[in-house]
């Protein structure tokens, strides 16, 4: 009889062996020898029942919840999983084309291409005026006049 397999070994992934001999040693210690092989057991078919429950959650997920859900598990939830796979595959989670779609700088350039191609045929119907603004007819050696901040005086 196979107690975990791979799976189970992630579950004392960070237990050392000490730490997993004084929890032994505590059990021992709390429940006798006689209560001991009853609590293992009844451990052991808890860990099963959780397991069996887990399964049976990721294949209703899988089948009731569509093709994009074909390859789900719950060890892919964990932040770390999550965090290697976008490092290792790019972009696992969509997330790029979510930028894509909301990203208004696209609808920007439409809209001023169609300002510019409006003003572009009334400037082309308009005459042209000379330009009197100041800052714009002064000589290309003159200085400029200071800005005027009215919060200064």
């Amino acid at each position: 009889m196979e107690f975990a397999g791979r799976e189970g070994l992630r579950v004392f992934a960070d237990v050392s062996p000490l730490k997993l001999a004084v929890l032994a040693t505590l059990a021992f210690l709390l429940l006798g020898p006689e209560k001991l092989p009853g609590a293992v057991r009844d451990g052991l078919a808890l860990l099963r029942a959780v397991r069996e429950f887990s399964g049976r959650t990721q294949e209703r997920i899988r089948s009731e919840w569509g093709p994009e859900f074909a390859d789900f598990d719950f060890g892919d939830m964990n932040p770390g999983t999550m965090l290697r796979r976008q490092i290792r595959t790019g972009d696992p989670l969509g997330l790029e084309e979510i930028r894509t779609a909301l990203d208004p700088r696209p609808d920007l350039a439409r809209v001023a291409a169609t300002a510019r191609e409006a003003l572009g045929d009334a400037e082309a119907a308009r005459p042209q005026a000379p330009d009197h603004h100041p800052a714009r007819s002064r000589p290309a050696g003159a200085p400029s006049a200071p800005p005027f901040d009215p919060d200064a005086t």
